[in-house]
């Protein structure tokens, strides 16, 4: 049977859906590039919030129009699990996984055979669409967490292979969320956090460094919430303990959705003293007005986000930081706006990415009073992203005429012809921040050290370190 995964939204569905291929090509099938060439097409669904539900629609509908006789598409991940019966009743959709099941996608491929998951519970996840009056057995988000399966877990311990064999991946640590931010339908179809034992992520991130992954990128719902399920206190310090002394020097290790109020002084010291983990930290923080912040049943002390930023800086000087902020809030006066101008002027954040508020229905939020006109929202997301990209511009240009180590990830030509070479630094996540250019040629997968030449508001120019002499041609 050939296959063809396409994956929308976040990272932790990029790892689930490296989870389906792992499984689907351990039971003898063949992933195929283009969807036209497939047997069966899989869309890994985001409901992440409107914008991505009317996106994972499009291509629903899209994939649909132009199926062949005997090609099935099948819609899972998160929008299956949270929009089920909306799914169910797009024409030409055969199949919805929820994404609390996509280790059953053996099933779902090829009914019948064993696809090493154990048996489901009578609710069934995978659901075949016969009608359009398909009992609804995914319901839409509700703002209280549902019965999480117990079979949920069975990602944390099913051994899956990674094939991934570029030089960065993503792994997911843990999957779900304890928080219960007013804004957030995430725990509505994720549930609780699980999450996995330290030896399946240390037997993973081997794997992965075995295929010649050079950078491993820890993400989940709420990483620095790791391993309180197990029981373990300062569980992602302990963790990252175990994971450096696993790999090799030469791998980076990085950290996205560390909430602020789960970053500990063991995990600052951590942080600073393993060679691996990059120097960069991602941080939701979601606003900074403390009247906000409860609106948005997050915790509402700014001052001690402001100390932790102190305390991040004085360990690693240069440690590149990010955030991501919600504008146009129910409730959000210009007076909170402001505040939260006044924050980034202090916090002098590396990167920042800002969302306009997007009411979801079952939110606590989608009930409050005062919701905001959007051409507000507009407005002061414009505004806001123009004072960021001043200070980004100003954090990037600290680095002109230094050193620093790229990851190389292309290699191409200029418009002139000469060779170039593009890669990321530690100050650069994957897919959400800027880029090294670098004169010359370099193999994809390796480490370059270069020398900064120029910068912009987000990447950054560069020539090898010592390229007179080294063999780099540029």
């Amino acid at each position: 049977m050939k296959y063809h995964i396409l994956t929308l939204g976040c990272p932790k569905n990029a790892v689930d859906s490296e989870g389906m291929d792992g499984l689907l090509a351990a039971a003898g099938h063949a992933p195929v590039a283009a969807p036209e060439d497939a047997d069966v097409i899989i869309v890994n669904t985001c409901s992440f919030i409107a914008a991505a539900r009317e996106e994972t629609l499009g291509v629903l509908r899209d994939l649909s129009a132009r199926k062949r006789e005997g090609q099935r598409l099948i819609a899972a991940g998160c929008m299956a699990q949270s929009h089920g019966d909306l799914l169910a009743s797009i024409e030409g959709v055969d199949g919805v996984l929820s994404t609390q099941r996509w280790m059953q996608i053996g099933d779902v491929v090829a009914p019948g055979a064993p696809s090493g998951a154990p048996p489901a519970d009578p609710q069934r996840a995978v659901i075949p669409l016969l009608a359009a009056d398909t009992p609804d057995a995914t319901p839409r988000p509700t703002s209280a967490a549902p019965h999480q399966p117990s079979s949920y877990a069975d990602w944390r311990t099913m051994p899956i292979r990674r094939r991934r064999s570029a030089p960065s991946a993503y792994l997911k640590i843990s999957d779900g969320c304890n928080l219960r931010c007013a804004f957030c339908t995430i725990p509505s179809f994720k549930g609780d956090m699980a999450s996995k034992p330290a030896g399946a992520v240390l037997g993973e991130a081997r794997e992965l460094v075995e295929r010649g992954v050079r950078e491993i990128v820890l993400v989940a719902q709420h990483l620095t919430d790791y391993g309180r399920d197990l029981g373990l206190r300062d569980g992602l310090a302990t963790l990252l303990d175990e994971l450096c002394q696993a790999l090799p020097e030469q791998v980076w290790v990085r950290l996205m959705y560390a909430y602020p109020h789960g970053i500990s002084e063991r995990l600052i010291e951590v942080m600073a003293t393993r060679p691996q983990i990059v120097k960069y930290l991602d941080m939701p923080l979601q606003h900074a007005h403390p009247a906000t912040l409860r609106r948005m049943r997050r915790p509402p002390d700014t001052e001690r986000t402001l100390a932790l930023i102190d305390a991040l800086r004085s360990a690693m000087p240069d440690i590149a930081l990010r955030s991501t902020f919600i504008v146009g809030f129910p409730g959000e006066t210009l007076e909170e706006f402001r505040a939260l101008l006044t924050f980034l002027e202090q916090a002098r954040l590396d990167r920042v990415g800002a969302f306009r508020y997007s009411c979801e229905p079952g939110t606590p939020a989608a009930n409050l009073p005062d919701q905001v006109r959007p051409q507000v929202i507009e407005k002061r997301w414009h505004t806001l992203m123009q004072l960021q990209q001043g200070i980004s511009r100003a954090r990037t240009a600290r680095w002109l005429g230094r050193t620093l180590d790229v990851l190389i990830e292309g290699q191409g030509v200029a418009d002139d012809g000469r060779p170039l070479a593009v890669g990321r630094s530690f100050r650069d996540a994957p897919e959400i921040d800027g880029q090294v250019f670098v004169w010359g040629e370099a193999p994809v997968g390796s480490f370059l050290t270069v020398r900064v030449t120029r910068t912009t508001d987000y990447d950054l120019w560069a020539v090898p370190e010592g390229a007179g002499e080294a063999k780099w041609r540029w």
